[in-house]
């Protein structure tokens, strides 16, 4: 007894670890279409939806502020040259204007005429991130920092000061010391606005909205469903319950189909479609799939195959002709196979990214793979806004299955039944 619920217990544990597994590019997709452009580019990378802990500070200036008759320097720290072998003795200077801080560090030496200044009392630091020293644990913000060769390599340099500045806060020099930025939790949810405004609105142009582009999937979607259901249904009743000369070569012609590559007849239909004037319309998406798909057929046929001859018996009893029989009888008891089919079909042509590419010329005729295509700018990072449209277009396909998931287990489990 105990060893059959170790065994359960195992094929739970099993079974958790692949569910977390395969759950985990939803979760990560989810998350971050609500980070910010810095918080999806953090390295490493977060698992939730956060940013760099910044803070706001000033420093007391007085008796720091010198200048060299041109510039203007905020003294940081006394201390020896470390860019250089000189033990002469000298401070390191950060660069301000007015009050406020640059990005450039200099050591003089005490020679070094400087005038001091008392015009500025306080340098105000805006944004600054907090970092962890790794070893101690210490919070502390970096102020200034440089960089120095060191055995073929490089070390920083840092100026540092408690995450907390006391009163009268000390600047102290740090160097080869292992860190990490203290983050937070920070939701952006100003992306799904900016989404569905459109992707050339986030360079300041005029954009046709994403809205837009879901309602062009839903259309194509919706009737590319309704055409696979009309002439699979159709043409897998013929193979299953009609009688006819050649129908097993016909049928096994039909599912050599399959093998066919997509880009072996992408040149001629496009010919064809051009010739017709359906480029930059929906025509060339929507029209093929009321020709019956290879796959669907064989799907809808095996199905049919499980229902028995003695319904067409009966309906033929009643008076019920070919068409009659096919309506009133077995698409009825097919339906679970139907929305399989029709899932199937919404799924491939939402996720249709090279049939828009090829057909679509209009921005306003756009789907929504395509429109995703076109967040990704030379001009600005969208990468967020990427992860939000995906987010978006993932919506439809997941509510779809959560509502139709029995009839999928249903209608594929009892497809093949019979041969």
């Amino acid at each position: 007894m105990k060893r059959k619920y170790f065994r359960l217990v195992l094929l739970y544990a099993a079974l958790i670890v692949v569910a977390v597994f395969l759950a985990f590019p939803f979760y990560w997709v989810v998350t971050s279409s609500v980070k910010s452009r810095e918080g999806i580019n953090m390295n490493p990378p977060a698992f939730y939806p956060a940013r760099a802990q910044k803070v706001d500070f000033n420093l007391p200036a007085r008796n720091k502020i010198f200048s060299d008759g041109e510039k203007k320097w905020f003294l940081l720290i006394d201390s020896e040259n470390l860019l250089s072998n000189s033990d002469s003795s000298g401070a390191y200077y950060l660069r301000v204007d007015g009050n406020l801080p640059s990005q450039q560090v200099v050591w003089f030496p005490s020679g070094k005429l400087l005038q001091k200044v008392e015009n500025e009392k306080e340098i105000q630091f805006t944004k600054i991130p907090v970092y962890e020293n790794s070893e101690t644990g210490e919070d502390f913000i970096s102020v200034a920092r440089m960089v120095r060769k060191k055995e073929g390599g490089y070390e920083e340099l840092l100026f540092t000061m408690p995450a907390e500045p006391a009163p009268r806060p000390e600047i102290r020099l740090m160097s080869g010391i292992r860190y990490r930025e203290h983050r937070e939790f920070y939701a952006r949810w100003e992306n799904y606005a900016e989404t569905l405004e459109g992707p050339e609105a986030t360079y300041s142009s005029d954009s046709t909205g994403f809205l837009a582009f879901m309602k062009n999937s839903f259309i194509i979607s919706l009737l590319a469903i309704l055409g696979q259901i009309i002439s699979s249904s159709f043409v897998a009743y013929g193979f299953a319950r009609l009688k006819f000369r050649g129908r097993e070569f016909w049928f096994v012609v039909l599912l050599a189909t399959l093998m066919i590559p997509a880009q072996v007849t992408l040149i001629p239909m496009f010919s064809i479609y051009k010739s017709l004037g359906w480029i930059d319309t929906f025509l060339p998406l929507i029209v093929p799939h009321f020709t019956a798909g290879a796959f669907n057929v064989f799907l809808l046929r095996q199905y049919m195959l499980t229902l028995p001859k003695e319904l067409d018996e009966s309906a033929i009893i009643d008076g019920c002709g070919i068409f009659r029989t096919y309506f009133n009888i077995i698409l009825p008891n097919i339906i679970p196979a139907l929305i399989v089919v029709g899932l199937f079909t919404f799924v491939a042509t939402w996720q249709d990214v090279m049939g828009p590419l090829i057909y679509l010329d209009s921005p306003e005729l756009r789907t929504v793979p395509l429109g995703l295509e076109y967040f990704r700018s030379p001009y600005t990072d969208n990468n967020h806004l990427i992860m939000t449209g995906a987010t978006l277009s993932m919506l439809p396909i997941a509510v779809l299955f959560i509502f139709f998931q029995r009839y999928i287990m249903s209608g594929i489990a009892t497809t093949g039944l019979k041969g």
